[in-house]
């Protein structure tokens, strides 16, 4: 099937408009001084502390740790207009924040020691004029440089469906209109609603003071705003309080609600101000001594008319060079949403009262690695006096990631004036392609139905619904390489050029060399459901359908017309498989319509083992379990339990504690002489021998009572009973109890797999009591292993923890094999952070990072991977009503709890923060079957999908290492080097931990390449 001429089939487009009130100020625009430093930095001053101009052209500051200092450069602003601040910068042995930008708009930042470029756009407020610059830095250790400074002008590009304009953090949904608006983008304090401020922001969050407001207008043209809300979320309170009031035109306003602390305050829309062509919103502080900030605000409407449903956006454009003889009016990209097609056009008006010529040159130059393109469109304008012209340019194969257009206004001289130079204008403009929608992937399957067009993919790829059909007319079945006791999968996704009604899948065995055959059972076929993503999680997300749990087929779906639906088919290979050459199918049956889907198998020979050599630990909470199957009796817990544990087993994942219903019981007995701990560990063994031998758990968080604990937010002291660590009854029943936990493990043979994680990421301020803990641990049971989510240093804590497991972006594998030396092991753990560049474990960024970052944890010798949670279904903060907990199905995100978070506080983790299993969809949410409990498995996820995929081919490796270890020498000197090679994880899966492929290919070439070697030594 060949890509659809986005022309001829312009079906349905959006626009991206730019709306530019601000463009042609009256006032021209005044260059930054000395934006590269090359000379001394005239017109930059130090504002105190430790500073320097280095004689490559860049700024320096120095920070103790507890201390903040600037260069600053004074420069007249124009109120009311935008900024596009950008900078070169990195931190040099330290860490603590860089602050950068505006003093009014200022920008905090962690930098890393490489170099790179920071950037956000600002509005100015309508109380400024006269302000400075800054570069610096704030509570940081080491150094921080700056270098090429740029400050531009910016006008805003906003989307359009027909006469509606939505920008960042707009949306229409089922014919009600949204704006949520968080601060951390790109445009920080500007989102399109916004009419005037006279606040100050700071990074991500509005800074109210005495007499200061922000003040948004919604309207949407031919609709009329009906019932609805407004909230918005105070994250910083000193005194004073925040009020909304709400207007119909800006001038007579109505007090809606106030907050005077943290926490989030709601409204709903006065009845008698609606319905309402316009509303306006305001934020202030009245009383006088007011100091708090707003890092959140949200406003609902129920609209008159049903539009069609779309998600706002807004980039950017610099005007680096203003003609104004020649105003911009707008700037509009349409989008095809079925072809992919772009246009640009842009419309421009001769604000003079005589003829001018001009030329509109587009230049384009992708910048994705994979393709760079770059092409130049010349449009002669012809521009009457005070009329208006567009321009228009298609935009063909725009690549994912970032594009830069330049529009450059020529305007021609007349004959007799051809010795002046030519008056130009030029806008720049990042057209971002999100890697989501990325079209370079996939497979036809089948082009000959009329009813619905097959094709396939790669299991590591995410497929936005709308996604555009593979480009070839060439049909092929749909392939997968596995080894025995291996699980892969494949995507076949079905895309109906008409409603299909009561599509059913059915897989058949597999067959093989000789007659051998992998039976159907090993087979799943799998719907890959879509969650709207309301909010992204950071710069890599988009407000969109993602992909992510996958409930069973188990039943007949309707697919609607154009929109893409994956089914994931699953193979598990049984370990006594032959190697070779296998065919399977799936049968797809609709109303109307049926295909045959084959699909290629290849069996590498050699088998998998059921233990990992790389550890897990990934928190459970058998209580969500508990509560959202509705289970009662022990016996229906116990059967669920089960079926969760056989799928963490089957993912090659270890739960925290796969005993939560079989403790060991103590009990402390300080009356004895001595004082001593009694322990019954008969419930205990048989569940542990459980978790052991059949699900193969590689570790176990072993709790210990007595310890005391905490995170760097809040700590309990060690106390038994009423006893304390320094008491002679706590030792001598601390010492009894913890030498039992030893040995007992010991002889069951289950000591390597104990781990006490007792403390959660200290703070420095905790250093001195996490030692105390280990010391103690470490006193009187030598032998259990202490975790510590912390990264390795020179600290209190040297000398003292087994297993560090850093968060990963904070790892050091220098200073990690320094402690390697020692004997010590490291794990690290992702979780609401690091958000991107790095892999992450978020819904809304490509299925290739998690397995990406098993790759990265073998590259570095991390023998162990931790996440603090797999089935976090609700937030005991977001939704603090027990009987409205969170449908995990409809509303991806993860939400902060716990940490002091005020109940009804919707913080943002992140998309599928801690959440990789799902319950089954009769479960989605607490008494949803009624009173009946669901005794059902849970439903997994691409991410759990990738996980395994990612251990896996840990496997893969370490499978290649032992064996060259084991037979290495039986190998010529030439085939052994080839061999040893394949250990080395190649630059084109990741070069380091924030350069890695969003593209599986990298991986899979590497993997099929592991695979034969291990075949090839296995022959010897």
């Amino acid at each position: 099937m060949r890509r659809l001429a986005p022309l001829r089939h312009a079906i349905l487009t959006v626009a991206l408009l730019a709306c530019v009130e601000n463009l042609n100020a009256s006032e021209p625009f005044t260059p930054l001084p000395n934006p590269d430093f090359d000379d001394a930095p005239a017109a930059w001053k130090l504002s105190g502390g430790q500073g320097r101009w280095a004689d490559r052209g860049m700024l320096e500051v120095d920070g103790s740790g507890d201390d903040s200092n600037y260069w600053r450069c004074d420069y007249r602003f124009t109120p009311g207009r935008l900024y596009h601040f950008r900078m070169r910068a990195r931190h040099v042995g330290g860490s603590g924040s860089s602050i950068a930008g505006p003093a009014f708009a200022n920008r905090d930042s962690q930098l890393t020691s490489d170099w790179q470029w920071v950037d956000h756009v600002f509005h100015v407020p309508e109380n400024i004029d006269d302000s400075y610059l800054r570069l610096g830095q704030w509570h940081a250790t080491g150094t921080i440089q700056y270098d090429a400074v740029r400050l531009l002008p910016a006008m805003p590009v906003h989307k359009a469906v027909g006469k509606l304009v939505l920008g960042e953090g707009e949306m229409i949904r089922n014919g009600r209109y949204t704006f949520s608006a968080t601060f951390d983008g790109q445009g920080s304090n500007y989102h399109r609603p916004l009419v005037s401020s006279t606040a100050s922001f700071n990074s991500d969050r509005w800074w109210l003071n005495a007499g200061r407001q922000i003040t948004y207008r919604f309207e949407l043209p031919d609709h009329r705003l009906l019932s609805g809300k407004v909230g918005f979320n105070v994250n910083y309170h000193v005194r004073g309080v925040c009020q909304a009031e709400i207007s119909r035109d800006g001038n007579d306003w109505t007090p809606l609600v106030t907050q005077d602390k943290v926490g989030t305050a709601e409204a709903t829309l006065p009845a008698d101000l609606l319905p309402a062509e316009t509303m306006f919103l305001r934020l202030s502080a009245p009383e006088s001594n007011t100091s708090l900030q707003v890092n959140r605000l949200e406003f609902a409407a129920q609209l008159t008319k049903t539009p069609p449903d779309v998600v706002g956006e807004t980039m950017f454009a610099d005007i680096e060079d203003e003609l104004l003889k020649l105003k911009v009016e707008r700037v509009v990209v349409k989008e095809n949403l079925l072809s992919g097609g772009r246009m640009l056009l842009v419309t421009v008006r001769n604000t003079q009262d005589y003829h001018i010529l001009a030329d509109l040159r587009t230049t384009l130059e992708g910048t994705s690695e994979a393709t760079r393109l770059m092409f130049e469109w010349v449009r002669w304008l012809d521009l009457p006096p005070g009329e208006s012209t567009t321009g228009e340019v298609w935009l063909h194969e725009l690549q994912s990631g970032e594009n830069q257009l330049t529009l450059l206004l020529l305007r021609k001289t007349l004959l007799l004036d051809s010795h002046k130079p030519p008056e130009t204008g030029r806008i720049s403009l990042t057209y971002r392609v999100p890697e989501y929608y990325r079209s370079d992937y996939g497979q036809m399957l089948d082009a000959s139905s009329k009813k619905a067009f097959l094709w396939s993919c790669p299991a590591t790829h995410k497929i936005p619904r709308r996604r555009e059909l593979p480009g070839t007319d060439f049909v092929a079945p749909a392939r997968l390489s596995a080894a025995r006791n291996d699980r892969e999968a494949v995507q076949l996704v079905v895309r109906p050029t008409k409603h299909l009604k009561g599509l059913t899948a059915t897989a058949g065995p597999f067959t093989g060399p000789e007659g051998a055959t992998i039976p159907a059972d090993n087979v799943q076929v799998l719907r890959v459901a879509y969650h709207f993503v309301h909010h992204a999680t950071d710069k890599t997300g988009v407000v969109d359908d993602w992909p992510d749990a996958l409930p069973p087929l188990n039943r007949p779906i309707d697919l609607p017309a154009g929109e893409n639906q994956p089914l994931w088919v699953l193979v598990h290979v049984p370990k006594d498989a032959k190697a070779g050459d296998y065919t399977g199918n799936v049968s797809l049956k609709s109303d109307g319509f049926s295909a045959d889907v084959p699909i290629k198998l290849h069996v590498w020979n050699f088998t998998l083992p059921d233990r990992n050599h790389i550890e897990t630990a990934f928190g459970f909470s058998a209580g969500n379990v508990f509560r959202y199957h509705g289970l009662k009796t022990e016996e229906d817990k116990r059967r669920v339990l089960d079926m969760y544990f056989q799928n963490f087993a089957e993912h090659r994942i270890s739960p925290y504690d796969p005993t939560p219903l079989d403790r060991i019981g103590v009990r402390f007995l300080p009356n004895e002489n001595p004082p001593r701990a009694e322990l019954d560990f008969s419930a205990f063994d048989a569940a542990m021998a459980r978790a052991v031998d059949k699900y193969h758990f590689t570790g176990y968080r072993l709790p210990v009572q007595g310890m005391g604990g905490g995170t760097f937010h809040a700590r309990s002291e060690p106390k038994i009973g009423d006893f304390g660590e320094d008491s002679p009854e706590y030792k001598a029943m601390f010492g009894s109890y913890v030498k039992q936990l030893e040995d007992h493990l010991r002889e069951k043979g289950w000591l390597d797999l104990a781990y006490v994680y007792w403390f959660d990421e200290p703070a420095p301020k905790d250093f001195g009591f996490v030692a105390n803990g280990m010391r103690r641990l470490k006193q009187y049971a030598p032998g259990l292993r202490r975790m510590l989510t912390e990264e390795s240093g020179d600290n209190l804590l040297t000398g003292l923890v087994d297993i560090w497991c850093p968060v990963s972006h904070n790892y050091e594998h220098e200073a990690a094999n320094g402690r390697r030396a020692h004997g010590e092991r490291f794990w690290w753990y992702v979780c609401t952070g690091p958000k991107a560049p790095y892999c992450t474990l978020f819904i809304d960024h490509p299925a290739t990072e998690l397995r990406t970052w098993l790759w990265q944890s073998w590259q570095r010798d991390v023998t162990g991977v931790l996440v603090w949670s797999s089935n976090y279904w609700t937030s005991t903060a977001a939704f603090p009503d027990p009987a409205k907990p969170q449908n995990p199905y409809e509303d991806p995100m993860g939400y902060r709890s716990g940490y002091s978070t005020p109940k009804g506080v919707k913080a943002f983790w992140g998309n599928g923060d801690g959440r990789f299993l799902y319950p089954p969809e009769a479960a989605a949410v607490p008494g949803l079957s009624g009173d009946k409990p669901v005794i059902e498995p849970p439903v997994s996820s691409i991410r759990w999908e990738m996980l395994r995929e990612g251990i896996e081919d840990y496997e893969y490796l370490y499978m290649l290492r032992d064996l060259l270890q084991k037979r290495g020498k039986e190998l010529s000197a030439e085939q052994r080097g080839k061999f040893e090679a394949l250990l080395e994880v190649p630059e084109s899966i990741t070069r380091d931990m924030t350069t890695f492929t969003t593209d599986p290919t990298p991986i899979y070439e590497r993997r099929a390449a592991i695979a034969e070697a291990i075949e090839r030594i296995g022959e010897q």
